[in-house]
C-alpha cells in the first residue's frame, strides 16, 4: 500500500458474483461520465432479488479502485458462465443509448479479455443486441 492508500479506505475486496457482476454494471455506466435512465434500468434489473451488501460492496469497490483493478475484481469473482452473462449485460448497457463511445467500446474490450470471452460469442451477442435496440425499424 503506498503512503496515502490508508486514506482511500481502500484494503482487500471480496466480491460475490452478484457483486461482481453489479461492479461490471457500474464501471460500463459510469465509463462516459453520463448516466442514462436506460442504462440504469438495466442496473436495477440485475440488482433485483440481490442482497443489499452485493450492491454496497461493488458501489465501494467502484469508487476506490481503479477500473483496471475493478474488471479484475469483477472477473475474478465470476465463473465462466457468469462472465458471459456479465459481458451480455456489459454490451446491453454500452449499446443502451445507441452509442458505443471510445471509452465504453476500450472497457468492453478489456473486460473482454480479463473474462476470456470468445470472440464468436461476443459476435452472437453483439448480433442479438444490435437487433434489440433497433427502434429505426419502428419509424
Amino acid at each position: 500500500m503506498g503512503l496515502f492508500g490508508k486514506l482511500g479506505g481502500g484494503g482487500e475486496i471480496t466480491l460475490t458474483p452478484q457483486g461482481g457482476l453489479l461492479l461490471a454494471a457500474i464501471t460500463m455506466v459510469a465509463i462516459d461520465g453520463a448516466v442514462d435512465d436506460d442504462e440504469l434500468a438495466i442496473i436495477q434489473r440485475l440488482d433485483r432479488g440481490g442482497r443489499r451488501s452485493d450492491f454496497d460492496t461493488a458501489f465501494k469497490a467502484w469508487k476506490i479502485k481503479s477500473i483496471e483493478e475493478c474488471v479484475m475484481l469483477a472477473a475474478d469473482s465470476m465463473n465462466e458462465r457468469q462472465r458471459l452473462i456479465a459481458i451480455a449485460n456489459l454490451i446491453d448497457i454500452a449499446m443502451a443509448d445507441g452509442v458505443l463511445a471510445g471509452a465504453e467500446e476500450k472497457l468492453l474490450e478489456a473486460y473482454v479479455e480479463a473474462f476470456n470471452t470468445p470472440t464468436n460469442e461476443i459476435e452472437a451477442i453483439v448480433n442479438v443486441i444490435s437487433i434489440k435496440n433497433d427502434k429505426q425499424s419502428f419509424q
